[in-house]
């Protein structure tokens, strides 16, 4: 069995890919996406998303994910791997989050609680 690639710069299929379903949440508002999958027969992915969901999607993401809040100092080495997408932006402003053994996992979740908009930067075997 051969293994193909995926991936995605359109912002609906960039987000069922991650959250591996064929709908949308209506608590979700998608705005910018890009997926890519190795070809691996592993699950090897990168993804990068921009969204406005409700309070009560991202709180619950949050607790599902078991994610803590970090400060972005200790948070800079994931820039590199955002830095050709132009839309992929997230300021001082931003809140961010990653898996309580983040020093292993580049993976990182931001949220501007002002204005609700969420970014995504997760890679799984990347």
């Amino acid at each position: 069995m051969a293994c193909l690639s995926q991936s995605s710069s359109d912002a609906e299929n960039t987000f069922r890919y991650w959250t591996k379903s064929n709908s949308l949440p209506k608590d979700v508002k998608v705005l910018n996406g890009e997926y890519y999958q190795s070809p691996h027969f592993t699950l090897e992915y990168k993804v990068f998303l921009k969204f406005k969901p409700t309070k009560e999607w991202w709180y619950t993401f949050i607790r599902q994910n078991n994610l803590v809040e970090i400060k972005a100092s200790e948070d800079d080495d994931w820039l590199s791997f955002t830095s050709d997408l132009g839309w992929f932006n997230p300021n001082h402003n931003f809140t961010v989050y990653a898996n309580a053994d983040y020093e292993w996992d580049r993976s990182r979740y931001f949220i501007d609680y002002k204005k609700g908009v969420c970014y995504v930067y997760e890679t799984l075997g990347m």
